[in-house]
């Protein structure tokens, strides 16, 4: 098993889990897999995404924005097949040492059995619920709604109120002014 930088090879299996693993209302809409790659290049190098892989047996994604304090997990699967194996443990694993220990990332609420087990797995992975504030996930695009989540956060983020996560809604949603 391998951690490699998400490459245009792995787009396909990228776009195909994303889309299989979470709701329209929780993702982009990319279009394709050229759609994808102009969204990265326009980011400038803020966004990334990194794959794991076994052999060429494309296993899963995390994909992550680097932000002043903290690092924010936007996406992250494993393909069903292969969940339960500790491949999920790895690749956060594999961001704390790479990346950052500070990490901040979104959840939806305890209220599914799906929801509950996500939960139990951060907090296992040493992530904790902060309920300073109450946060709303803003819409992806103008025809989606906002989504009730929580934030849960490992290390040392520095959460108080919504000017704590300013930039991240900014580059992450397009969200300006009147946070």
């Amino acid at each position: 098993m391998e951690f490699v930088e998400l490459k245009e090879e792995d787009y396909p299996s990228f776009l195909q889990l994303y889309n299989e693993s979470f709701p329209p209302e929780e993702r982009r809409d990319y279009e394709d897999e050229r759609h994808l790659s102009e969204f990265i290049k326009m980011k400038h190098g803020k966004f990334h995404a990194f794959a794991v892989k076994d052999g060429d047996l494309f296993l899963g994604f995390l994909s992550y924005w680097e932000f002043e304090g903290y690092t924010y997990v936007e996406h992250f699967a494993v393909i069903p097949e292969r969940r339960g194996n500790n491949i999920g443990r790895k690749m956060l694993g594999h961001l704390f040492k790479t990346v950052s220990e500070d990490v901040l990332l979104e959840v939806e609420p305890p209220v599914t059995p799906d929801a509950e087990r996500r939960i139990k797995f951060y907090e296992n992975n040493g992530f904790r619920v902060r309920q300073e504030f109450d946060y709303m996930q803003p819409p992806y695009s103008g025809d989606k709604q906002p989504v009730k989540m929580l934030l849960m956060t490992h290390g040392n983020v520095s959460l108080h109120n919504k000017d704590s996560i300013r930039d991240m809604l900014k580059e992450v949603y397009n969200v300006g002014h009147g946070i």
